[in-house]
């Protein structure tokens, strides 16, 4: 049997090893080399949207399904998904050997695929936690096709950058919120213990109760007194400047003209903490 023949059996055509095309016949294997280019870019485009279909099924579980029935169905879509993606990866590191086998080099192939640390998404619909901007996120993200132009490759990692700068804005506009929400909580809870001391002080001076009604009024008032300072304390404990700290009991004290000061200076605090 001559080399240029190939191999039947069963009705399956086997073609002749990259090994013997290279050696055989360099035009042919620079021929099946782009081939394969080609096909590793699709393998890994076909990687990304599992890993994505992947991500979409086990978000549709935690989200939807309840009780045995319905998460044994879910889990079945995710373990196939799951299945895909690793059949695909396995694909992907079999057409790598052959285009190894072709240019007996490996600085200009892709990189082999890890099936336990390369395929993994991001969840876009999940708030990033404190660490994710350390997270190394895997290589097949990040790959451009050889065959893009350095203008289209800027483009896209332009576009990149681009949503990755509007949603971190974004994260960082509902931090600024939350952050305003508790500077507010902080604020209502130390006036409110503050005006529940001066209203049992209130109560304390009233001369037609008795010895022991004045005294417990008092205790109540000082008891207000120290949960109001405590909260007031905790609250700068928090802050980024432990020594910054608002007093907000002088608020009560202030006359109508001044209190838009007060909400000046408050707004001002507001934006410090941001």
């Amino acid at each position: 049997m001559g080399p240029d023949e190939t191999i039947k059996s069963k009705g399956i055509v086997l073609g002749l090893p990259p090994q013997d095309i290279l050696s055989l016949s360099p035009a042919l294997a620079t021929v099946e080399r782009r081939i394969r280019v080609g096909h590793a870019h699709d393998l890994l485009d076909g990687i990304k949207q599992s890993l994505n279909h992947q991500g979409a099924f086990l978000l549709d579980k935690r989200k939807h399904a309840r009780g045995q029935k319905d998460n044994t169905r879910s889990q079945s879509q995710v373990n196939a998904a799951v299945a895909r993606t690793r059949n695909i990866a396995g694909m992907y590191n079999y057409n790598r050997d052959r285009l190894i086998a072709l240019s007996r080099e490996e600085s200009d192939v892709l990189p082999w695929i890890n099936l336990d640390t390369d395929l993994k998404g991001k969840n876009w619909n999940k708030a990033r936690q404190l660490g994710d901007s350390r997270e190394e996120q895997s290589w097949i993200w990040t790959v451009v096709p050889p065959w893009r132009s350095g203008v289209q490759v800027e483009a896209w990692q332009l576009e990149v950058d681009r949503v990755q700068w509007f949603r971190a804005k974004a994260e960082m506009t509902r931090a600024n919120e939350e952050v305003n929400k508790l500077h507010a909580e902080f604020k209502r809870t130390i006036l409110g213990f503050k005006n529940m001391s001066n209203a049992w002080e209130a109560v304390s001076t009233q001369q037609m109760l008795s010895r022991g009604a004045q005294a417990y009024a008092r205790k109540k008032a000082d008891i207000f007194s120290k949960m109001s300072l405590q909260c007031a304390n905790a609250f700068a404990s928090t802050r980024r400047d432990h020594e910054e700290k608002w007093d907000y009991a002088k608020v009560v004290t202030e006359q109508p003209h001044q209190e838009g000061e007060g909400k000046s200076s408050t707004r001002e605090d507001h934006s410090s903490l941001q």
